[in-house]
């Protein structure tokens, strides 16, 4: 037994409910909280054989946060919403003031380490990446998801929490894995209907991370000195172009390959117009549009260049699970899942928060 507490925010989401079995299993003492008891009975199958303790707080309320952060040694801060077409108001108050919360309920409880899950995102901006490292500037694209997280990471690296708590701030890329509902379900959808296209030969770089590495290099991070006050960028490692992707998810679904393409200098200027015309629509329209969102052409029309070499390095973030594993896996989640006609609307309701809020 380790004997480390660790609080995961988000524990119901791809990022947090992943985390605390990989922990659990490792024989941490994982504390998940949820915002709700219906999200955590959707868990209560998978979590039944592991040793999680689980609450219920809203990151937003300082007395929930109080109770569920008290007696933690560290605490991975995975809660947010990661809808590209929710109102920015709703994105800022969880993402950005609500990892403010966090952080400060952490500091004023003693606990030692704030491990705060953020997004390449933060450094992509609207153009091209080629290898590029953590001292890249953070960029405002534009995007609501992105530029709050660019603001909770200026926020939980801010000097005014210097030698109050160990900061580590982790910069996933695209994550997939089991029980993913946000971007890559689009896309299966997209490539099942015949409607994905691919940009410029789909020559460009993404940036993927299997779930389970970024586990790793999460737990890497877990009180280890060499990883306060530092920032990580985390990806695969390998380097996986738009085609590769696509390919890859057509043949793991026995669906015909994409052949759809355009060059960038053309469709750009279309995903900017009609992204500017479905942010004006109602929310349950825009999610069904998502597909035209400025997160979805970073996807498929921007390369994804990141450099990992300082992970791997100081935390020995290396002997990573292959993308065409992860991806087998993935995809064979997704077969046996998505969709049935057998779920229960709690169950349904569920998936849309998975989606929602990573």
């Amino acid at each position: 037994m380790k004997n480390i507490k660790i609080a995961v925010t988000g524990a119901t989401g791809l990022v947090g409910s992943h985390t605390c079995e990989y922990l659990a299993q490792k024989d941490y003492l994982v504390r998940a909280i949820v915002r709700s008891k219906i999200n955590a009975e959707f868990f209560a199958e998978h979590w039944a054989n592991l040793n999680i303790e689980t609450i219920e707080a809203n990151i937003t309320n300082n007395t929930e946060l109080e109770n569920a952060l008290a007696g933690t040694e560290v605490v991975i801060h995975a809660a947010g919403i990661v809808d590209p077409y929710a109102a920015p108001q709703a994105i800022n108050a969880v993402n950005v003031m609500g990892s403010k919360l966090v952080l400060e309920t952490a500091i004023k409880l003693g606990v030692k380490q704030f491990i705060f899950i953020s997004s390449l995102s933060v450094i992509t901006g609207n153009n091209d990446q080629y290898k590029a490292t953590e001292n890249a500037p953070l960029v405002l694209c534009g995007e609501s998801y992105a530029d709050s997280k660019v603001k909770a990471e200026r926020l939980v690296t801010s000097s005014l929490y210097k030698n109050k708590i160990a900061v580590t701030v982790l910069r996933p890329g695209f994550i997939y894995g089991p029980r993913e509902r946000a971007w890559l379900s689009q896309l299966v959808q997209a490539i099942k209907s015949g409607r994905a296209l691919l940009i410029d030969g789909g020559k460009k770089e993404t940036n993927v991370i299997y779930v389970e590495n970024l586990n790793k290099a999460i737990e890497a991070s877990i009180l280890n000195q060499k990883a306060y006050g530092q920032i990580y960028n985390l990806t695969d490692g390998q380097g996986v172009t738009k085609k590769q992707l696509f390919d890859t998810i057509s043949d793991g679904l026995n669906a015909p390959r994409v052949k759809k393409n355009m060059p960038s200098w053309l469709i750009k200027p279309i995903f900017d117009l009609l992204s500017a015309i479905v942010s004006s629509l109602p929310l349950e329209k825009r999610r069904k549009l998502s597909r035209f969102s400025k997160a979805a052409y970073r996807l498929i029309g921007i390369n994804q260049g990141f450099s990992i070499r300082k992970a791997q390095e100081e935390l020995q973030y290396t002997s990573l699970i292959p993308f065409n594993t992860g991806m087998i896996e993935t995809l064979t989640y997704f077969k046996q899942q998505y969709p049935t006609s057998k779920e229960t609307r709690s169950q349904k309701k569920i998936k849309v928060e998975v989606g929602n809020r990573a």
